[in-house]
């Protein structure tokens, strides 16, 4: 009851006021933090388990849970802001494609580290795909931007 009371997206929420990305992900985090661990540990397969819902994240139970529609999933906040990251760039199409299955290891695993760029389902690209596409900057860069993201 206290993050419902306090946690400023929440308030933006049910004041109907915008509420940026960053804000939502700090929501996430805080659920995950405060929710997951102890006694309590709600986490996705315990929500299916207790309601039968397949949630993919805890903003996406929260939506459900408070029948607050404005408020979207933590998968959709990550996509777009992929997009924007991608399109911000001059990226080739191999960079692009490699990008998307990063995207995909980051929705699966909620961070990233620059040690997941050469594991599977990475490594399909090539030992090397990350140097040959990358410069050092770029990957410190997309690293930069997972980390404001990591759930």
């Amino acid at each position: 009851m206290e993050i419902f009371e306090t946690h400023p997206a929440i308030t933006a929420l049910r004041n109907g006021e915008a509420v940026t990305d960053l804000l939502l992900v700090a929501l996430e985090r805080t659920l995950r933090r405060e929710l997951g661990g102890s006694n309590i540990q709600l986490s996705e397969s315990n929500i299916r388990k207790a309601f039968n819902l397949k949630m993919t994240s805890l903003l996406a139970f929260l939506r459900v849970l408070l029948e607050f529609e404005a408020l979207p999933d933590y998968k959709d906040i990550v996509e777009r802001n992929f997009e924007q990251f991608i399109t911000q760039h001059q990226y080739n199409a191999n960079q692009i494609r490699f990008l998307r299955a990063v995207q995909s290891v980051f929705l699966q695993k909620r961070r990233l580290e620059v040690t997941d760029l050469y594991d599977e389902p990475l490594d399909r690209f090539g030992e090397d795909a990350v140097e040959r596409w990358f410069t050092e900057d770029e990957v410190n860069e997309l690293i930069y931007f997972t980390e404001q993201f990591a759930a």
